[in-house]
């Protein structure tokens, strides 16, 4: 599994501490942030790569790779993830949601804002988010319904 991860300006600080937990933890990972991204480029850019590597279909998949994006509150990364098709998004401010949402809805992208969670807590969320893969089964009529609406 690969970590794509990216914020806009205000959440440069936070994406570095997580970064710094990612190779802690050593995951591979790819910066996809670029100067004066706003949360639309950052999101925009983890989706994208995300379609890119895996595409749509392995949504939940343990090897499937997944999405960070960090802006000051999260929900502006939230919208632009999801306006994008085959993408599940989550924003998060506490571990158990950041854990349930990728085991239940299959969520591939990590979203949360500087200005809302700390950096501990963050790094905390981050872990949960990856130490489980989706559990598929009857999680799966949810995605599928999600994907039709698209």
């Amino acid at each position: 599994m690969k970590v794509y991860i990216s914020s806009d300006m205000d959440g440069l600080s936070l994406k570095d501490a997580l970064i710094e937990e990612l190779e802690r933890l050593d995951y591979d990972y790819e910066d996809l942030t670029e100067e004066d991204f706003d949360f639309v480029d950052s999101s925009k850019a983890v989706c994208e790569k995300l379609l890119e590597v895996d595409g749509v279909l392995t949504t939940g998949s343990d090897d499937a790779s997944v999405g960070v994006v960090i802006d000051k509150y999260g929900a502006g990364s939230y919208m632009a993830c999801s306006k994008h098709k085959g993408m599940v998004a989550a924003e998060v401010t506490e571990e158990r949601s950041a854990l349930m949402t990728k085991r239940h809805n299959g969520a591939r992208i990590l979203v949360m804002g500087s200005g809302i969670v700390g950096e501990e807590l963050a790094k905390s969320c981050l872990r949960s988010f990856l130490s489980h893969g989706y559990d598929g089964g009857r999680h799966q009529i949810r995605i599928d319904m999600l994907n039709k609406m698209m």
